[in-house]
Formats: C-alpha cells, structure tokens, sequence
C-alpha cells in the first residue's frame, strides 16, 4: 500500500501538554465520545500493522491510559480479520478504568485472543508498544520496564510504537537508559515536538483521528487536514 508523504519540517509540532489538550477539548468543548477516538486510533494501528506485517501472530503491550486502550482497540479489530494476537497489559486488570477498560473487556469475547500477565517466548511477526505513549513520567519502571528490555530483544519482530517509544519523553526526543527501539510510530494528530523519525521512532507515520480542524484553531494552531488515515512523515 502506498501512502501519501508530508515533510517533517512543514509541519507544525505539539508538545505532549498541548495534545492532552487536543484530547480534552475533543471530547469537552466538541462533544466527541473518548471511544470514538480510540476506535480511530485502532484503526490506524491496524492498518499499519497490516502494512508492515500482514500475516502472522501480532503481540500488544497495553497500559491503562488512552494509549494502551488505542493498542487494546487495535487487539480486537485485528482478532476480528482472523489474527492470531496475545495482549499483555502492563498492569494488574482490576487497575484498569474507563475506556482501556471496556476495551480489555471486549477481548474475551474473540477466541484467537490471549491476555497473558507476561510476555510469551515465541516469534511475532509483528509487536504494538502501547504501553505510555506521551504520558511518560519517569523511567519506566515493574512489568513496563521488563516490557522494553524483551521487545529489544525480538529478533526480527516489527515494533510498532504508539505516539512515542515507550522510554522516550515526547517533549525533547530524550531517551532513558531503557527504550523502546521501534520500526515504526504511529503519531496521532500532529507529530509531538521530539519523536522524529530515526533511531528509536523508525519510520514515523500520522494517524488521522478525525479531530475538528476548528478544534486546532482553537489553540491557536494551523488546522490540520490529513490526505489519508495514515500520512508517512519523511525528512
């Protein structure tokens, strides 16, 4: 599949404070359901997950924020097209609220799905990290961190980030001892200040989560108008 390209340097950035922003006024300010964007954020996830590795079994390390519940939206969407996909929450399930909760939820109900507490020893064609995102405060720390050193250590696995390496802050690109090195991320909205393509980010891609161009203007920024559901960042 073959995806439209936008420049890195024409676009406008955001740090992470400016897209819990966008977040809080989509769903406040313009009346958009939490779900609808995660739903979104799902579909994008699935979508390059088909690109880059459209067979095989697909692993999803999910947090209890909005990113791991666009990883758990991911999970179900890509259960439903018949893969075989094992998700492993970052933290206990009663710890778990809301959004990211329902969706873990939904899992249940799809035979060729497999909630594990740890990371199973076996090959994955592909990996989401979904376990942060933009939310990072601190180094990575419990099963997160013991998350990052096994996906660094999949040979031949694509890892797919969501918005950010887990390990990496959004805000100035700086990486802790322990990040993530992704193939590929998935920014959604606008590209975040720091998560430019190149080691750790890969490949960067944007994900078009249907936010009001009106709402960006509202913050003072250019509104934004995607040419597809995913847009391929190149420098």
């Amino acid at each position: 599949m073959d995806l439209p390209t936008v420049n890195w340097d024409s676009l406008q950035k955001i740090s992470a404070a400016q897209m819990q922003q966008i977040t809080t006024l989509a769903t406040g300010k313009f009346g958009l359901d939490s779900r609808v964007l995660i739903e979104h954020t799902g579909r994008d996830l699935a979508e390059l997950v088909n690109l880059f590795a459209p067979e095989g079994p697909v692993l999803i390390v999910a947090g209890r924020g909005n990113n791991g519940g666009g990883g758990l939206a991911a999970a179900r969407m890509l259960a439903s097209r018949g893969r075989s996909v094992w998700v492993v929450p970052t933290h206990e399930a009663e710890n778990y609220s809301g959004v990211p909760k329902e969706q873990l939820e939904h899992l249940k109900h799809y035979s060729n799905v497999r909630i594990r507490s740890s990371l199973p020893k076996m090959k994955f064609s592909c990996a989401i990290d979904a376990a942060i995102g933009t939310s990072l405060e601190g180094p990575p720390r419990g099963r997160t961190l013991d998350v990052i050193r096994v996906l660094n250590g999949m040979n031949g696995t694509c890892i797919i980030s969501l918005d950010a390496p887990t390990g990496m802050v959004a805000d100035t690109g700086e990486v802790l001892e322990q990040t993530v090195e992704a193939k590929a991320t998935l920014s959604l909205a606008l590209p975040k200040l720091g998560v430019k393509p190149g080691k750790y980010v890969g490949e960067l891609y944007l994900g078009d989560i249907g936010i009001p161009p009106v709402l960006f203007s509202d913050m003072g920024l250019e509104p934004v108008s995607l040419p597809n559901w995913l847009t391929k960042v190149v420098r």
